[in-house]
């Protein structure tokens, strides 16, 4: 949410206004200046009073994100007001089209809602307050209508992804869709401002930084979509890059258990207790300075090194959970098991880093 300009909170959620966002209501104050002026008045008053209050709209479109979010349990990490609108920045807690649907929708509908109570504001007031409703009536509603188009970054871009996500099944489908529509959005306001400006039209330049801002924002949707996909193509391969243990009862001497292990296949040799459940790994430079002619005298036990809580990982619904237990712990390797204990294998770094190359 960056370091700089203004911070505080709304209904629980933290908003966060940077240097650009102040830039930004002071250039629409600026620029709506000369529709409030008057015989004898600059306009920039009331024309400053509308930008802060139009900023005030974009939050309550973003609360209005943020709360749908928060129905559906996911933690909401911030709003941010900035030069060309605002964002908010919350955590899924699943995987799912429908809430996608609903939170995208939440943002354009409070608009719309807020431009026809602008609307009805400006038939019952007169003089500035009526001009006042009635630019914030007309700027919500153009909002409202451009967050509706169907493509990414819009609003409408994450009804696009939602309604292609349900059809296909994959999130990553969706995604690639409203990315594709977005740029085919960014093309089209693009075609329009040059069109105009060569027809003798105003240089709208701001049409112009929308549609690039549009453009951008669908390409990395589509990059977002295809790093989706290949970490899902990873995650469906973690399971087959468990390497095989060996696993022994911890009151098994260290000659019969070394017997039975196959280094060539297996990547370690651990201990289990009655139920199956893992206790430790063979150190394998202390049981190798044990003499042979004593190996069958001892248990495995004691040449054994416990296995440290961070480096135990449960096999669950999403694989890649064991890519970022991996990644956390800092080690080379992890020991995988069920949810009941029981070892199925070691997650080695190199064999995840060899597939997320490849």
């Amino acid at each position: 949410m960056g370091d700089s300009g203004l911070r505080f909170n709304v209904a629980g959620f933290p908003v966060s206004l940077p240097l650009g966002g102040i830039v930004g209501v002071l250039l629409i104050a600026y620029l709506w200046a000369p529709n409030f002026s008057t015989p004898g008045r600059s306009g920039l008053l009331m024309a400053a009073v509308f930008a802060v209050l139009l900023y005030v709209c974009v939050l309550i479109h973003e609360l209005a994100h943020a709360w749908a979010a928060r129905g559906y349990g996911y933690p909401v990490h911030g709003i941010t007001l900035w030069l060309l609108g605002g964002y908010t920045v919350y955590e899924r807690r699943d995987s799912r089209p429908g809430p996608e649907l609903v939170i995208s929708l939440t943002g354009p509908l409070s608009t719309l809602v807020l431009a026809g109570l602008c609307w009805v504001g400006a038939q019952v007031t007169t003089g500035q307050t009526g001009a006042l409703l009635g630019a914030l009536a007309w700027t919500n509603l153009l909002l409202g209508v451009l967050n509706l188009l169907p493509g990414a970054p819009l609003d409408g871009g994450g009804i696009v992804k939602a309604a292609a996500w349900r059809l296909s099944g994959s999130e990553s489908t969706g995604a690639k869709a409203a990315g594709y529509a977005g740029m085919v959005i960014a093309g089209l306001l693009a075609l329009f401002t040059i069109w105009a400006f060569l027809n003798g039209g105003a240089f709208l330049l701001l049409t112009l930084l929308l549609a690039g801002f549009i453009g951008f924002g669908a390409y990395q949707s589509v990059r977002n979509a295809d790093a989706r996909q290949a970490w899902q193509n990873v995650g469906e391969r973690i399971p087959h890059l468990i390497r095989p243990v060996l696993a022994v009862s911890d009151r098994e001497t260290l000659q019969a258990a070394l017997d039975r292990w196959d280094r060539a296949r297996q990547v370690s040799l651990v201990t289990v207790d009655d139920h199956g459940r893992m206790l430790a790994a063979l150190a394998i430079a202390a049981a190798d300075a044990v003499p042979i002619e004593r190996r069958a005298e001892v248990l495995i036990g004691p040449f054994t090194s416990i296995i440290p809580a961070e480096q135990r990982v449960v096999l669950g619904d999403d694989p890649m959970d064991l890519v970022r237990a991996l990644s956390d712990s800092g080690l080379s390797a992890v020991f995988v098991t069920d949810d009941r204990m029981r070892p199925l294998g070691v997650l080695l770094a190199t064999d995840v880093n060899a597939a997320l190359g490849s």
